[in-house]
C-alpha cells in the first residue's frame, strides 16, 4: 500500500502540490487524472525518490521512505524503495538490444539464465514484441519503445508500479487490448499500482478507484461511477466536462421529487434532501444522460421534458455533441447514428429528457 501525509512542494515559489492526502490501497490500481500542470507527474516524482518535497510523510507497505520519525529525518534512495516507474519519456538503453533492456533489472535478482530468459520472453509477449527482441531501440517506434520500457518495469515484479502515460505513444488500434492485457498482468503480480492517463476511457478500464488532483490536492477520490456520475465539487465536474448549473430548490413534490429552478426553467431530480428546500444549489447534468428528440415525448411516465433550439452541433468520429438553449445552455452528447437519424439543424426545435436520477446536487 502507498499512503501520504500532509505532502507540499513549491517550485519558484508556487505550490504544486498543497498538504496532499492519499491513500492506496495493497494490490490496487489508482488512476490519477487531472489535467495539465496539475502536479500529476510532480507525485510521482516524489513518491519514486526522484524530488524530495517540502514537507509530508510517504509510506510503503507501512514503512516510511520519506519524511520525519520525531525529531528524526527519513529518506530511502529509490532503489530502495522496489518501485518500477515508467516515464512519459522513453528511458531504454540505447546500446542494448531490447531483450537485454527487459532483462537488465532482472540480473540483479540473482537469477538463473533460464529463469531470466523464460521471464523476459513473457514480458516480450506481453507487450508483442517478441520479433524485435534483437532489435535496438532506434529500430523501434515510439509507441514500440514505449511498450519495452514497461516490460522493462514490470519484469522485476516490483511492489510498486508508477507508470505516467504508458500508452500515449502506442498506436491508437492497439491501446485497448494492450490495456487490457496491462491490467490482467498486474493483477496477476499483485502489485500497488499508480496510473497517471488523462484519457477518461482509459482511466475507466484500468482503475479500482479514481482521484481527481487539482489545486494541488486530491478533489475527490471513488469508484468509477461516484467520481464520472457523481462529482463532489465545480472543479471534478468542469474537469469531467459535465454540464453546471446554479439554481434553487423550490419545493418538494409527489414521490419526493424536489423541484429545481433554474432560469426560471424547472426541473425535477429524486434527491431526497429537503434541508435543501429554498437554498441555492449547483447542479451537474452528465451530457451522455440527456436524450434528444424532434417530438414531444408522450409517455405519461416521462418527466423533464424541456423544449429548446439547437445551437450548435459538433461531430467526431464516435461522438455527436449538441447545444440546446432551453432558457438556458446545455450540452448533450450521443453517438452518431442516433442524431443521424433526428437529421438535426442548427437552429431546429428539439426536446430533451433528463432522468431525474440524472441529476446530481453538489453538497
Amino acid at each position: 500500500m502507498i499512503k501520504i501525509e500532509s505532502l507540499s512542494k513549491a517550485f519558484n515559489g508556487k505550490k504544486v502540490i498543497n498538504n496532499l492526502n492519499l491513500e492506496i490501497q495493497k494490490n490496487k490500481t489508482l488512476v490519477l487524472l487531472g489535467p495539465n500542470g496539475s502536479g500529476k507527474t510532480t507525485l510521482l516524482n516524489i513518491i519514486a525518490g526522484l524530488i524530495t518535497p517540502d514537507k509530508g510523510n510517504i509510506y510503503i507497505n507501512n514503512t516510511i521512505v520519506q519524511g520525519t520519525v520525531g525529531t528524526k529525518k527519513v529518506y530511502l534512495n529509490p532503489f530502495e524503495r522496489k518501485i518500477g516507474y515508467v516515464f512519459q519519456t522513453i528511458t531504454l538503453f540505447p546500446h542494448m538490444k531490447i531483450q537485454d533492456n527487459i532483462a537488465y533489472g532482472l540480473k540483479s535478482l540473482h537469477l538463473t539464465e533460464i529463469e531470466i530468459k523464460k521471464k523476459t520472453n513473457t514480458m516480450l509477449e506481453l507487450v508483442d514484441l517478441t520479433k524485435y527482441a534483437q532489435a535496438y531501440p532506434h529500430q523501434l517506434s515510439g509507441g514500440q519503445q514505449q511498450r519495452a520500457a514497461l516490460a522493462r518495469s514490470l519484469a522485476t515484479q516490483p511492489q510498486i508500479m508508477l507508470l505516467d502515460e504508458p500508452v500515449s505513444a502506442v498506436d491508437p488500434q492497439l491501446r485497448e487490448p494492450f490495456r487490457l492485457e496491462l491490467k490482467k498482468y498486474l493483477q496477476t503480480i499483485e502489485t500497488t499500482t499508480i496510473y497517471v492517463t488523462h484519457n477518461f476511457n482509459e482511466a475507466f478500464i484500468m482503475a479500482d478507484k479514481i482521484a481527481i488532483l487539482g489545486n494541488g490536492h486530491i478533489e475527490q477520490i471513488g469508484n468509477r461511477e461516484e467520481i464520472f456520475d457523481k462529482p463532489q465539487t465545480t472543479y471534478v465536474a468542469k474537469f469531467l466536462g459535465t454540464n453546471i448549473f446554479k439554481g434553487k430548490i423550490i419545493k418538494q413534490q409527489q414521490n419526493n421529487y424536489l423541484q429545481i429552478e433554474i432560469n426560471n426553467t424547472k426541473l425535477l431530480t429524486t434527491s431526497t434532501n429537503m434541508e435543501l428546500t429554498e437554498k441555492n444549489i449547483t447542479i451537474t447534468i452528465k451530457p451522455e444522460n440527456i436524450t434528444l428528440s424532434t417530438q414531444k415525448p408522450t409517455s405519461p411516465n416521462t418527466t423533464n421534458i424541456l423544449q429548446g433550439t439547437l445551437t450548435e452541433i459538433t461531430q467526431t468520429l464516435t461522438t455527436t455533441q449538441t447545444t440546446v438553449d432551453i432558457g438556458f445552455l446545455i450540452k448533450t452528447k450521443n453517438d452518431p447514428t442516433t442524431t443521424k437519424k433526428l437529421k438535426l439543424t442548427i437552429g431546429d426545435t428539439i426536446y430533451i429528457t433528463i432522468n431525474p436520477t440524472d441529476i446530481n446536487i453538489l453538497t
